[in-house]
């Protein structure tokens, strides 16, 4: 607010005194999100609009037919865009342990029905659902030996951010993130239009325009420049070189630490309770995410909403949980184990099934932790006692709290 926007001006120009220190502001925080990101010399930075979403539709190139191998806890972000792509998508799931089935994806990869296409796989780092970690250096070095490209998304992993080349580290998980543009780190190998047009032309992109011939219009050579089109996202960039800034100073083994203390203080507790199911692994190294259904009659009875519990949450204990299949649909049908009829009768009647999710950051206090954990329970204990004080939309009546 004091050092950047009361000198903002376009990077389009250094001619003027604004121009010329948003120009390097802009840079030192483009170097600085490289650096962190362990960038070699040949890896391009783009900052992409509205966050995963935008970073992984400019992967996609609708020249070619890629064939790309998805995990099974992916978000919406990496998995709608690639549906409607020209691309052929492989979905690999999950093995007896909840977690990506590297056997399944080695077979897809020796499949001949692929042999001499191009071939990516985009995985998830770790699971928005479950807190789940996919072991991306082994699927990095499977990938690597059938000559595919790895792509890994680490919007809910900050702590493995700067060990692979191929990235989509989204700062979702640290301090100062709203208003940040979705980050795409990648080889420019993979850049396919050298010689052509950028994806978005525009001011920025180009070193020459006339107005004659469209043929004669020469674009920037950088690849960070030329995919840059419009005026950038100034103050974002800054932003997320800030956010990048925040998790160097808290160093990973600090963040690792505090997350795994984390997740094992409340998974001891929330696995513990007979009226709580958490869904995904519950023994495995995951992070402080957790989804759960709540069973007020016990295991095998039947279920509160997870919208009910999440407004629960929120009304009795003003605590900002999460409730439906936090935009990972498909993964959501894996763990509650639906079937493709029932999908479609819950999609006909327009109630949608899910899960409540509460999660916890590296710096979230062992209070506030233990506070969370103990309304989750009280909840679990008693929720069903607040279903009479109901609105018809499922909300707690304004006058429950005080009953």
């Amino acid at each position: 607010m004091t050092e950047v926007l009361p000198f903002y001006g376009n990077t389009h120009t250094v001619d003027s005194q604004v121009g010329l220190r948003t120009s390097e502001v802009v840079k030192q925080a483009n170097h600085y999100v490289k650096r962190c990101m362990g960038a070699g010399p040949r890896d391009v930075l783009l900052f992409c609009g509205s966050g995963t979403t935008a970073a992984i539709k400019r992967l996609q190139e609708p020249s070619e037919r890629w064939v790309v191998f998805l995990g099974p806890y992916e978000h919406h972000s990496n998995l709608l865009s690639w549906r409607q792509s020209l691309a052929d998508v492989v979905p690999i799931g999950l093995d007896g342990s909840g977690n990506l089935d590297l056997a399944a994806l080695a077979a897809a990869l020796r499949s001949p029905e692929f042999a001499g296409r191009p071939k990516l796989g985009s995985f998830s780092a770790c699971s928005n659902v479950t807190g789940v970690y996919t072991d991306i250096r082994a699927v990095a070095r499977l990938l690597h030996s059938h000559g595919a490209y790895a792509c890994f998304d680490f919007a809910y992993e900050i702590g493995g951010i700067g060990r692979l080349r191929r990235r989509l580290p989204q700062p979702a998980q640290v301090p100062g993130r709203p208003r940040q543009p979705g980050v795409l780190l990648m080889s420019d190998a993979l850049y396919r239009l050298k010689g052509r047009p950028p994806s978005t032309s525009g001011g920025g992109t180009v070193l020459y325009v006339n107005g004659y011939d469209e043929e004669e219009t020469l674009y920037c050579e950088d690849l960070e420049e030329r995919e840059d089109a419009g005026t950038p996202p100034i103050v974002q960039k800054f932003r997320a070189a800030l956010a990048f800034a925040v998790k160097s100073f808290a160093g990973h083994a600090l963040i690792r630490d505090r997350e795994a203390a984390l997740a094992r203080r409340a998974m001891a507790r929330l696995a513990a309770n007979a009226r709580i199911r958490v869904l995904g692994n519950l023994s495995g190294d995951r992070q402080p995410i957790f989804s759960f259904i709540v069973y007020p009659g016990g295991a095998g009875g039947k279920h509160l909403h997870c919208h009910f519990a999440t407004r629960l949450l929120n009304d009795l204990f003003g605590i900002q949980a999460r409730g439906g299949c936090a935009c990972a649909s498909p993964y959501g049908h894996l763990l509650l184990g639906i079937c493709r009829e029932q999908s479609l009768a819950f999609r006909i009647r327009g109630l949608k099934p899910g899960f409540t999710r509460v999660s916890f950051a590296y710096y979230t206090a062992e209070e506030e932790m233990e506070f969370v954990v103990d309304a989750v329970e009280f909840v679990a204990d008693y929720g069903h006692r607040f279903l009479p004080c109901t609105t018809s939309t499922g909300r707690p009546a304004r006058g429950a709290q005080r009953r």
